[in-house]
């Protein structure tokens, strides 16, 4: 059984919902470059590409349908049950936090 990474989840959702990685990263309020490498790492987890390029836009290729038409429940229902899906913070001297 393979461990469910609930940040990668929310990279995938949002690039999904958001038609490619630049979008999705404002949206997220990530560096594109975050964004792209946990995408790469998520797909090279399940050994398939979970998007393909059209038209300047990333679409959901079939391997990434079926996670896509979960995640969105998956997502609300963590929410409901109290389960953060974003950033974690480490707090800094002056007391401050560095958002992961």
């Amino acid at each position: 059984m393979r461990n469910l990474d609930l940040d990668a989840l929310q990279i995938f959702k949002a690039v999904a919902d958001q038609g490619g990685v630049a979008r999705a990263a404002q949206h997220l309020n990530r560096v594109q470059s975050n964004v792209s490498t946990r995408l790469k790492q998520l797909e090279a987890s399940l050994n398939a590409p979970l998007f393909r390029r059209q038209n300047r836009r990333l679409v959901l290729s079939d391997q990434g349908r079926a996670p896509a038409a979960h995640s969105g429940g998956l997502s609300r229902g963590l929410a409901a049950s109290g389960h953060r899906t974003g950033h974690g913070h480490i707090g800094r001297a002056g007391g401050q936090g560095a958002q992961l």
